[in-house]
């Protein structure tokens, strides 16, 4: 009763961090919308400068992830997160000055840089606000708000769009910059976060996820069961824009739908879902989930087309209960398998899993759903029913034996660290 009592609440600061993460993410979604249009219109950059751009600033942020989670771990998620959004703020501030190439690699790398670190940072900043049996329903949490939140600020720069001017591309850039000075007086709030900093370690043991292999070999899984964004991003579009007698509309449907069902169900799919071994069975349900998404989409191509929506919207279903556990299971293997005193540099890691999928995915996806049409669906679809069941193998406390076995560690290297599982 007092474990699900506790659930039930959550502190003050958790709150706080709540807030900040919904700000963050109307003001984001505001941006995100325009931002294309943006840089073509009031900067006049041409389209191949912002592909080349935007490749580098990817590129730039996947390197420095794990250095900010060193970082963290050194200075504190708190202050590294409110440093996060303070730079973000300040170098969307400078964005509408920045009309040259030049200028704009730099501002739009460092802005890369600043966005990737704020994922690892508050869910690092939810393991310090919360008891160990309300991180992942938390950011379960944060995770509804971040959805409800991106798809209120497109709504909202819709309406700039409309009007199509630069006041109201301005206004854009410069609200999204005063939603992360928000965020970050918000996080201001917070009276945890930063209590794991200021304590040097070892070179040897800040780098030691490196030499973690079952940590990695999940981080990988994780991603492959994770190419659910892709699916729903770019093999359903592609999908649909390669039948003629499907409407274009649906594309809009499926993103529509896919945002609903997660922020009404996303904390409900973190239930009982906690340790690495429930993460592990919660990535093997995100795989199935995922494959049955996979297998319905493979016979759309053969319907009526009014059938072929409705399957298709039927897939979606799926595929967005696949994303919410696949979600649910990550963060629990996440936060289950970082040591307390290396936490955001594992936490960072693991986000080069995800970091990664947006690189491979569209290729993956692409390849099979392009080439090979309904039977590339159902490849996908066994790709990510084969790497959740490994998870779930990967994930249970025993079950080294489901990655490459482990390096050995030294007595050194175990004396005053939490690692791995439960008790």
């Amino acid at each position: 009763m007092k474990k699900s009592a506790d659930r039930e609440r959550l502190p003050r600061s958790a709150l706080a961090l709540l807030t900040a993460v919904f700000v963050d993410a109307l003001g984001s979604g505001l941006y995100m919308a325009v931002s294309v249009v943006f840089l073509t219109r009031y900067l006049d950059l041409g389209s191949s400068e912002v592909g080349l751009g935007l490749g580098v600033a990817g590129a730039v942020s996947f390197a420095l992830l794990v250095p900010t989670g060193i970082l963290a771990d050194r200075a504190g998620p708190r202050r590294m997160l409110i440093a996060a959004h303070v730079t973000r703020a300040a170098l969307l501030a400078c964005f509408p000055f920045a009309s040259d190439f030049v200028p704009f690699l730099c501002v739009v790398s460092l802005l890369a840089v600043a966005d990737r670190a704020a994922s690892p940072l508050v869910q690092g900043l939810f393991g310090a606000a919360v008891d160990v049996g309300q991180r992942v329903r938390a950011m379960g949490m944060a995770r509804s708000l971040q959805n409800l939140g991106l798809s209120l600020g497109g709504l909202a720069a819709a309406g700039a769009l409309l009007w199509d001017s630069d006041g109201v591309y301005l206004a854009v850039v410069f609200g999204n910059s005063l939603s992360f000075v928000l965020a970050a007086v918000l996080v201001t709030r917070l009276r945890a976060g930063d209590a794991g900093g200021g304590r040097p370690l070892p070179w040897r043991r800040r780098l030691a996820v490196f030499r973690d292999r079952r940590f990695t070999w999940l981080t990988v899984l994780n991603s492959v069961v994770s190419l659910h964004v892709t699916v729903l991003t770019v093999g359903i579009p592609l999908w649909v824009l390669a039948h003629d007698d499907l409407p274009r509309s649906v594309i809009a449907w499926t993103l529509v739908l896919n945002t609903v069902v997660v922020v009404v169900f996303q904390v409900h799919a973190t239930r009982d879902v906690e340790s690495a071994a429930d993460g592990g069975r919660a990535l093997r349900l995100s795989g199935l989930l995922l494959a049955a998404c996979c297998c319905l989409l493979a016979v759309t191509g053969e319907l009526p087309a009014a059938w072929a929506v409705a399957v298709i919207l039927a897939a979606v279903g799926l595929q967005a209960f696949a994303e919410m556990h696949q979600q649910a299971g990550a963060w629990a293997i996440s936060y289950d398998l970082a040591p307390e005193d290396r936490r955001q540099v594992y936490l960072a890691f693991f986000s080069l899993g995800n970091a990664a999928r947006n690189t491979y995915g569209p290729l993956v996806v692409t390849f099979l759903v392009v080439q090979r049409g309904a039977v590339g669906w159902l490849l996908l679809g066994a790709l990510a029913l084969g790497c959740g069941a490994w998870a779930a193998r990967s994930g249970r406390p025993s079950a080294v034996s489901g990655a490459p076995s482990a390096p050995a560690v030294s007595l050194t290297d175990v004396q005053g660290e939490t690692h791995g599982t439960h008790p």
